[in-house]
């Protein structure tokens, strides 16, 4: 039943962003795709360090490797687009953060892997939707790529929840 409330909270949070992405200016995409980055490298610093289990550890080392390429593309677009990357994440990532630092043990696992069923979700959703409607070319393409990278992210972590 918590699966199936989670999946249905994922689903309309999803669409929500699906539709605040496609009237998201350049600025407010840069922002809130830095600040997935940022959770993504933080949360899978903690992962590799926190977790029980060697394929969440190894699914959160290719978190910190893939996202932080991520942020480094991201970052050249950005520029490109001349939109200023934020350094800090935004007040939800920073609270799913602090959520996992309080976890241990078998309980830290299940919140990291519910935590990342959800953020990619809304990743790709964000990337997909920018993909298609934004408004800055290097932005754009910088969304058609990273939403491949999200999509086996999140296939990869569907697997870890035994989905």
């Amino acid at each position: 039943m918590r699966v199936l409330n989670i999946a249905i909270a994922a689903a309309l949070i999803a669409g929500a962003s699906y539709a605040y992405a496609q009237q998201m200016s350049s600025e407010e995409f840069v922002a809130m795709a830095a600040s997935s980055d940022l959770f993504e490298v933080q949360s899978g610093q903690l992962a590799a360090k926190n977790s029980r289990e060697a394929s969440v550890q190894q699914f959160a080392e290719m978190m910190v490797a893939d996202h932080t390429k991520a942020s480094q593309e991201l970052k050249v677009a950005a520029g490109e687009a001349k939109v200023t990357v934020p350094t800090q994440m935004i007040d939800r990532h920073a609270a799913q953060l602090q959520k996992l630092q309080n976890a241990q043990g078998e309980t830290f696992d299940k919140a990291y892997i519910e935590a990342q069923l959800f953020a990619h979700q809304e990743a790709l959703k964000l990337m997909q939707s920018y993909a298609q409607s934004g408004d800055s070319e290097p932005l754009k393409a910088h969304a058609t790529k990273a939403s491949a990278v999200v999509q086996r992210h999140l296939e990869h972590v569907q697997k870890l929840a035994g989905q």
